[in-house]
Formats: C-alpha cells, sequence, structure tokens
C-alpha cells in the first residue's frame, strides 16, 4: 500500500507542472540540457540508488561525480540530489566524499534502507553497500547513513569484501533481504557472483548467474525486482544491468533478463534484451514505484566517447528522462516504458498539421521518390517531435526519415516500416578526432521496433541528447549529441501515398 501512494504523489506532481517549470541545471556549460538534469561541475556518470523518503515526500538519489575533471584529477564520489517531480532538483552536495578513507575513491553501489536495524548502526538507517578502488583493488565497503542520506560514515571495518586478485572485476553490489537472509550481486566481468548473509555485514559466496548473460562482454550495474506482468499479473524477477553488446552487433547499454527466484538467485528464463536500443542509456538506477511498475534513470553517455568531448567549461554529462516501465508476459516477458516523465514539459505548440502525401501538386517528390513533409530551421535547442500515421489501402511510407542539422552536428533517422527496422545515424564536430572516440561516436546502428497499424513516434530532441519512444510498442533509443549551434534544420521527408500527421512544441 505505501508503494501505491508514492506512486499516487509522484503522478500527482507531473500532472501539476506548471508551464515555466523546467529541469534544474547545476552549471553552465556548452551542453547544458534544457529538460534533463545536468553535472553540477566537472564530469557525471553512473546513477547510483533512487528512494522515496516518506518524512519529506520527495525522493534522493545519487550520481557518480568526479568534479576534478576540469583539471586532469580522477576519481568519484556521491553527488547527492532530492526532487518531487524528476522536474525541479534540489543539490544536497557530496554524499560519499573520495579518498576519504585508504580504499580510495567511491563507485557504483546501492542504498539498503535497514528499518529493522540488522547492521546496527541505528533503526531506519541507510546502508551504502559501495565499490571503492584502491590499493587492494575493487573492494566492497559499507557507509551509514543517520540524516535520511544526506551524508554518510564509513563503517570502521571496511572493508567488508576484497577481491581474489587486485586486477579481478569485482564491483557494482546490489543488495536486498529475503527470508531473512541478506543477498549481495556482484558484477565479475562476464557474470554476476550472488552472496549471501545473515548480518548484513559478512558475505559468502553462493552461485553465479552465468546463463543467459553471454556474449555481453564486461557486466555492470545490477538492478534486481519482482514486479506483476500487467496483463496476467503473474509475478516474475527482472535482472536488469550495463553490458557491452559489440558481440551482438549492438553498442554498450542496459539490458534485462526476466525469470525465478530461488534460495536468493535468479533463474533466468529469457535471453538478455535492450531496456533502450539507443547507445547512450549507461549506468542506470531503477526504482519500484508500485508491484508492476519501475522507475528508471540513466547516464547519457558512453565510456567509448563520452570524455573526449570538446569542452572549454570542463562540465560535461546529464541524466536521461526519467521513464516510468512495465513488463507484460507479450513476447515471453517484454519490459516496455510507458511514459517519459518529462515529456510534459514540452507544451507550447509550434506545429500542428495534417499533409496528404497523394497530392503531388503541393508535395513533389525529389528524384528518389522522397516528399519533404517538413523543411526550416528551428531557433530552440530543445523541441519535441511527434509523427502519426495511420496504414490504409492507400500506398503507405516505406521509409520515414528524420534529420537534424547543425554547423557542428548532424543526425538521422531512417525507419523502415516494412520490416521495422530503424538506423540511427549521427556526427559532430565537438567529438575528439585525437582517439577511436569519433569513429565510436559516428558509428551508424540498427534497431528493431515491433510493427503496428499505426505508425506512431516521438522525438525528444534536447542540447546534449535526443531520446525517441515508440509509445505503442513502449521501446525506446537515447542518444548523447554535442552541438554548440543555437540553429538546426529540422528535416522529415518519406515516400508514399498518404496522410501524415506531425506535431512539433517547445
Amino acid at each position: 500500500m505505501k508503494k501505491f501512494w508514492v506512486l499516487i504523489v509522484l503522478l500527482a506532481s507531473f500532472f501539476c507542472i506548471n508551464n515555466n517549470h523546467l529541469v534544474s541545471a547545476d552549471n553552465i556549460s556548452e551542453y547544458n540540457q534544457k529538460y534533463h538534469l545536468n553535472s553540477k561541475s566537472g564530469f557525471m556518470n553512473d546513477i547510483q540508488s533512487i528512494f522515496y523518503d516518506q518524512n519529506t515526500n520527495e525522493y534522493r538519489l545519487y550520481y557518480l561525480h568526479n568534479k576534478d575533471f576540469k583539471i586532469g584529477g580522477n576519481g568519484t564520489e556521491w553527488e547527492s540530489l532530492t526532487t518531487k517531480d524528476f522536474i525541479n532538483f534540489t543539490n544536497s552536495g557530496t554524499a560519499i566524499e573520495k579518498y576519504k578513507t585508504s580504499s580510495g575513491d567511491i563507485a557504483s553501489g546501492t542504498v539498503y534502507k535497514d528499518t529493522e536495524n540488522d547492521l546496527g548502526f541505528g533503526k531506519n538507517a541507510l546502508i551504502s553497500y559501495v565499490t571503492s578502488y584502491g590499493n587492494d583493488g575493487q573492494t566492497q565497503n559499507i557507509w551509514y547513513s543517520l540524516d535520511n542520506g544526506k551524508t554518510y560514515k564509513s563503517y570502521e571495518n571496511n572493508p567488508i569484501m576484497k577481491p581474489s586478485t587486485k586486477e579481478a572485476n569485482f564491483r557494482d553490489p546490489y543488495v536486498f533481504k529475503r527470508n531473512n537472509m541478506f543477498y549481495m550481486y556482484l558484477a565479475e566481468g562476464n557474470k554476476f557472483g550472488v552472496y549471501q548473509s545473515k548480518d548484513g555485514k559478512h558475505f559468502d559466496y553462493k552461485s553465479g548467474i552465468y546463463d543467459q548473460v553471454d556474449h555481453l562482454g564486461l557486466l555492470e550495474c545490477p538492478n534486481l525486482f519482482e514486479i506483476k506482468t500487467t496483463d496476467t499479473h503473474e509475478k516474475k524477477w527482472v535482472l536488469l544491468f550495463g553490458a557491452n553488446g559489440y558481440e551482438r552487433n549492438e553498442t554498450t547499454g542496459t539490458y534485462y533478463v526476466v525469470g525465478s527466484m530461488i534460495d536468493g538467485v535468479l533463474k533466468p528464463e529469457t535471453d538478455a534484451r535492450r531496456v533502450d536500443d539507443g547507445s547512450d542509456f549507461y549506468g542506470a538506477k531503477f526504482m519500484q514505484t508500485s508491484n508492476s511498475q519501475l522507475l528508471g534513470l540513466a547516464w547519457l553517455g558512453s565510456w567509448d566517447y563520452s570524455k573526449q568531448i570538446k569542452t572549454n567549461t570542463g562540465n560535461l554529462g546529464s541524466m536521461s528522462m526519467a521513464r516510468m516501465l512495465s513488463l507484460t508476459s507479450e513476447n515471453n516477458y517484454k519490459l516496455k516504458t510507458s511514459y517519459f516523465l518529462t515529456s510534459n514539459l514540452f507544451k507550447t505548440l509550434l506545429v500542428n498539421k495534417t499533409v496528404s502525401l497523394k497530392d503531388s501538386r503541393k508535395i513533389v517528390p525529389n528524384q528518389e521518390g522522397y516528399k519533404t513533409v517538413y523543411d526550416q530551421y528551428m531557433n530552440n535547442k530543445s523541441f519535441a517531435v511527434t509523427l502519426n500515421a495511420k496504414k490504409s489501402t492507400i500506398e503507405f511510407p516505406t521509409h520515414i526519415h528524420i534529420e537534424l542539422e547543425s554547423n557542428d552536428s548532424y543526425f538521422k533517422f531512417d525507419y523502415d516500416t516494412t520490416n521495422g527496422y530503424y538506423m540511427i545515424s549521427r556526427a559532430s564536430n565537438n567529438v575528439s578526432s585525437a582517439s577511436d572516440a569519433k569513429v565510436h561516436y559516428e558509428k551508424s546502428h540498427v534497431a528493431n521496433v515491433m510493427t503496428y497499424d499505426n505508425l506512431n513516434v516521438k522525438l525528444f530532441v534536447d542540447n546534449g541528447s535526443i531520446e525517441i519512444l515508440f509509445p505503442e510498442t513502449g521501446e525506446t533509443y537515447s542518444l548523447a549529441k554535442f552541438t554548440q549551434d543555437e540553429n538546426s534544420k529540422l528535416s522529415i521527408k518519406m515516400n508514399g501515398s498518404t496522410d501524415i500527421k506531425y506535431t512539433i512544441n517547445k
């Protein structure tokens, strides 16, 4: 019942947004996002735990932050934020500072609320299980908070776990309690190790999850939830994690597998699939808002190029738009994005038009048979494009192109309606060519969306990103883009002879 009221509070905040409210930006950067949270300063990457504080009626979350990025310093720490709507954020400062103990800096982990005082730090203490990088390699440590997660103190007996060797992958703990036993899932190269503990401090190895997550390279950032399917109402466990999909002709990204839980160990029953098909939805964290819904946030970036972006300020990185996800039983269980929370901030209508592609007097095709529906310069760095068309006996477009071009960047969405495949291409003069970063960034990628009788696609364009949503299927594609140009040319082109409706909002 508590989770139900948490969701009601979130939705009430969401639908009562004033037109003038924007996602708060903490810094001034060449790539400041208007509808996304930007880094406070320095470099932002992985998102950390999200939880709801019933005392203050707000959410608290963290992200990894390198405040010394501009001057060449290394190491991350946990930067703390609060929000009531995932639109307006308040920065609470650094919750866990780097290099304050012999364990080193602070990387990814998870927060567990100790309602029964099992660990002895106090009833309702917040326990951060977190990886640190130091002389012993990647170690697991406990930090605890007695002020609702604003600041944390180091446990005197840290580290609680050490790797077998200094070089071993041994990181990103996800901890939960089930049947009076604590379980920790650790990213260990191409597998997840499962550990158990009676007191939450001393963990023993129990098992490893190898199946269904092979061919995904280095695994990171596990999240694990039991949720109900929205159609059949059966309970399933969902493991979400970061991985490298290059062996599958995919990018790095966030994946999930669905299965059952046996004595604390997940038994995968599906192949690993993408939460988001895009190249820049990584280091994600999720929170359960009801028995059938998750809230998710990710870092909009990739280690292949995010540190190679040209910048004078040294401030790089932003979060994705917050999204709500649910699980259905269709296609052997599918995790869908229902909507982006901040998408309703695009309220000012610029264009609302329906055009007939069969009217060759008004829309003349080019030599390739493509007809230009829209071709105008946008004097806004942030806007939303919605495209709708119904399939009928009239010839439906086989290809739809949406292009965005400025002096220093380019983006193209090429959708084949006959098979549901689409290709994403992009380029930017602001990605350094001194390494392979530009090659990785500008490589085209193909994804697939289940075809329906109606074409419905939404693109949310911001200064440093584009996030695409297919509402019927719940599939998404998120990517980073980097432009310093105030103006960009938006073009919508397609073949066929049907009616197309499009809207543009800012």
